[in-house]
């Protein structure tokens, strides 16, 4: 496996949510993500305009945890205490869930009071697999690592499960 060192900026435009309050907002069909790690940072349904959403895109938190990052392969509105990260090209998914994993898995360098502001953000290191003389980012290797990931999380859940039943 051939690995490619990026920076952030390099495969996304990073541009902050668009609301700073929900009470901004009238209830409605559209999730509004902020920094929370719960429910992959969904806070409530809101009428969000159209021009204000985004899909298959990635919030990653200014605040809370700086860094925590979630998918939405859905239609979404962002608070301003995230980033969203909207790829420069098209991007298949196990490309960008892999990129969740790598950003959550960097949390632990910032805090409340070391947070991720977007131009620090912009200039995060990702090792991503790679292939081709271009050196474009490989979703077949991604997937095979998120497939094999899954497969030790089912396996130590069983695990787990077993012991507390005493089986």
């Amino acid at each position: 496996m051939r690995l490619k060192t990026f920076e952030l900026s390099d495969l996304f435009a990073l541009t902050a949510g668009s609301f700073h309050a929900k009470a901004e907002l009238e209830p409605g069909k559209v999730p509004l993500v902020s920094c929370g790690w719960e429910n992959n940072g969904v806070i409530g349904y809101y009428d969000i305009p159209a021009g204000d959403t985004n899909e298959r895109a990635l919030t990653v938190a200014f605040n809370g945890a700086p860094l925590t990052t979630h998918f939405h392969p859905y239609r979404f509105g962002a608070k301003d205490d995230v980033a969203v990260l909207t790829p420069l090209q098209p991007m298949p998914d196990a490309i960008l869930i892999y990129v969740a994993a790598l950003l959550n898995s960097k949390t632990w360098r910032y805090s409340y009071g070391r947070k991720c502001y977007r131009e620090k953000m912009a200039r995060v290191d990702l090792s991503l697999p790679v292939k081709g003389r271009k050196a474009e980012p490989d979703a077949a290797v991604a997937q095979r690592l998120l497939d094999k990931a899954y497969k030790q999380v089912q396996a130590d859940a069983a695990a787990s499960v077993s012991a507390l039943l005493g089986r």
